[in-house]
């Protein structure tokens, strides 16, 4: 950069000579101040040279007129050397232009040095500057990673004093559960494994011998339900889910005891069978021998009536031989009192007996009545529609919602009003298309609803209560279907009524079982005792739902069976014979359904009732039944009683429902 100055400087002064020699060389005259014609001096020294051309000099920017020259003029000759003169004015001339360009050049380069100085200064300044903010800045980061580490730190700390925490408390109240959940399966294992200890304690040795097996079996549950008590108090696991496994496995130890109770019915069942088998072959025997010696008896008596008639003929005929001497009047013969009438039969009470007779006699008319359509087999397609036509919507029948049961009542109702029902070819029904459908119809309907006790509502107790209300709907809209519907109650269960129908003389104890609704199979055997007393259950529920369930408010007025029909039924039920597992499980039924309505409304009534089943029924039921059932019944009321409270039934539909 120094040396570019100094060139330029040089060619600066360079042309700054050059112009001092160009002048220097065309005048001889005075070169400072204001520019003039050159004056030309003839008889100089030598011959005065042509002035340069105007090619060769540049034109002036303006002439200058000069004075008019006179004679008086001094004559340049007279000063000293001009060419000295103007060499010695450009040289001073350009030493003062050196100078002055020098010191241009140096107060420049001073500019630029101090202009590079403060540039350097101030970009050291930003350097530091920036340098101390990024400084700062890392040492906030710094200091931020560290805040953070610690914030990070202490926040996992507490997430994890909260997740302890938590789980300390997730583990209790899994704990609380689990002891909440092996609690309630401990009282139904506590209660199953006293009334089988019962029912064996009550065994003679020989029978308690072929339960044997399923006595070992009830012990190792017993064990084997203990120790998961105390593990369960103690806390005992490894994780949580364990906690419910706890509860699983009691629920698993409760079904198997109530397989166990099943199994040892069953035992005993087979066991009774063989010993009834072997009694009746002694009874038969024994019979047979009566008759034997009631024949030799007979014969005997026959043998001393006939000496007997020939004697009193022989005293006949002395005595008219006689009177025929002496004739007299004879006394009359004194009559023979009547036989003393028999007293009512404590299987029934005679109000309910002729309730009885009159609904399965209005059931039998009108079963009598539709044979004709029934048994005609031109007819077989339309009977074939009919059911479809009730079949259907009786099947879709719940409680799911107020319009689903709506609907399906609808389905049912519009049929018994005449409305046209499709069928599977197409074609159309109604229940006017023959004069006897209507009353096939409703005994198919009422059959059909009597049917679902033994499907639906067994597997199902809250079913109970949707069908309750259809039925007791069409009871308002149709007075003879609720006749028909308790002529099929009645049929299925006389218990009921209630009617406990005695063992006629003669009769063999499988056609007195069919009487009180024992069913056959298809091969021809009576069902287990179990499937019965579950099936006649389910028809309890529903005669206990129909009581206090209400229809369709539309349909009529707010109920057609009162709940006066229960407590009819349970102070006839403890004044009739009891019969052993039957009432018991049908009492248990009636009271755990109608047992909340019925001491909300009769009250201290009601508990009245409850300690006399408690107090003189069941010692009496104990003469006749041992078995669970009674049990059960025994641990039900002395609950009832205890809390002094009955639960509502489970399913209840709420009024207005639909």
């Amino acid at each position: 950069m120094d040396d570019m100055m100094r060139a330029l400087d040089w060619l600066k002064v360079k042309s700054t000579l050059h112009n001092a020699a160009l002048a220097s060389k065309s005048c001889t005259g005075r070169t400072l101040g204001e520019d003039r014609e050159p004056v030309w001096v003839e008889g100089s020294k030598g011959t005065p040279e042509a002035p340069p051309t105007t090619e060769e000099l540049p034109a002036p920017k303006e002439e200058v007129p000069l004075p008019a020259r006179t004679d008086s003029e001094p004559s340049i000759s007279c000063f000293p050397d001009a060419q000295a003169i103007n060499a010695s004015i450009v040289k001073r001339e350009m030493a003062e232009e050196g100078k002055k360009c020098v010191r241009r050049q140096l107060m420049a380069l001073k500019d630029k040095q101090d202009a590079m100085r403060l540039s350097r200064a101030a970009q050291h300044k930003e350097d530091e500057r920036q340098r101390d903010q990024l400084q700062q800045k890392a040492l906030r980061e710094r200091e931020l990673i560290q805040k953070a580490d610690q914030m990070t730190a202490a926040q996992l700390e507490a997430q994890q004093r909260e997740q302890l925490v938590l789980r300390q408390h997730t583990d209790q109240k899994l704990h609380k559960l689990a002891l909440e959940g092996v609690s309630r399966c401990q009282n139904r294992f506590s209660q199953k494994y006293e009334g089988i200890a019962r029912i064996l304690l009550s065994l003679d040795k020989e029978t308690v011998q072929v339960c044997a097996t399923q006595n070992t079996q009830l012990k190792e549950l017993g064990q084997k339900f203990n120790q998961l008590v105390s593990n369960v108090k103690v806390g005992k696991c490894e994780m949580q889910s364990q906690f419910l496994c706890y509860i699983i496995k009691a629920e698993e130890y409760c079904k198997s005891l109530d397989v166990l109770e099943l199994d040892i019915i069953k035992q005993l069942a087979e066991f009774s069978e063989q010993i009834q088998q072997q009694l009746k072959m002694e009874a038969a025997k024994k019979h047979e021998e009566e008759r034997q010696k009631q024949l030799e008896e007979e014969k005997q008596r026959l043998e001393k009536e006939e000496a007997e008639a020939r004697e009193k003929q022989q005293l006949a005929e002395t005595a008219k031989a006689e009177a025929a001497k002496d004739p007299a009047p004879q006394e009359p013969k004194a009559q023979e009192a009547p036989p003393a009438a028999t007293a009512i039969s404590a299987c029934v009470h005679p109000d309910r007996l002729k309730l009885y007779n009159e609904i399965i006699s209005l059931y039998q008319s009108k079963v009598d009545a539709v044979k004709p359509l029934q048994t005609d087999e031109s007819l077989k397609q339309y009977r074939t529609g009919c059911q479809r036509a009730i079949n259907l919507p009786l099947n879709a029948i719940s409680a799911v919602s107020p319009q689903h049961l709506t609907q399906n009542f609808d389905k049912l109702y519009s049929f018994f009003a005449g409305q046209p029902i499709k069928v599977m070819n197409g074609s159309t029904i109604t229940i006017n298309d023959h004069p006897l459908a209507r009353d096939y119809c409703m005994l198919l309907m009422a059959k059909k609803f009597v049917s679902q006790t033994e499907t639906a509502i067994s597997s199902n107790p809250q079913a109970a209560f949707p069908f309750a209300s259809v039925i007791v709907t069409f009871w308002k809209l149709l007075p003879d279907f609720g006749q028909v519907f308790l002529a099929y109650m009645y049929k299925e269960s006389p218990f009921l009524v209630p009617y406990v129908i005695p063992q006629q003389q003669g009769q063999t104890p499988e056609q007195y079982l069919k009487t009180i609704g024992y069913r056959l199979s298809d091969k021809n055997e009576l069902e287990k005792p179990d499937i019965y007393l579950k099936r006649q259950s389910g028809i309890a529920r529903l005669y206990a739902a129909v009581i206090i369930t209400q229809g369709r408010k539309a349909a009529g007025p707010d109920q057609c069976f009162e709940l006066e029909e229960g407590w009819i039924w349970l102070a006839h039920m403890v004044n009739v014979k009891p019969l052993p597992d039957i009432s018991a499980t049908l009492i248990m039924e009636i009271l755990q359904t109608l047992g909340f309505e019925l001491w909300r409304t009769y009250g201290k009534q009601f508990v009245k009732l409850l300690m006399y089943i408690q107090n003189i029924y069941m010692p009496q039921l104990a003469a006749y039944d041992e078995g669970g059932p009674k049990t059960r019944l025994e641990m039900l009321l002395a609950k009832f009683l205890r809390e002094r409270q009955i639960p509502q039934a489970i399913g209840v539909l709420p009024p207005g429902f639909w």
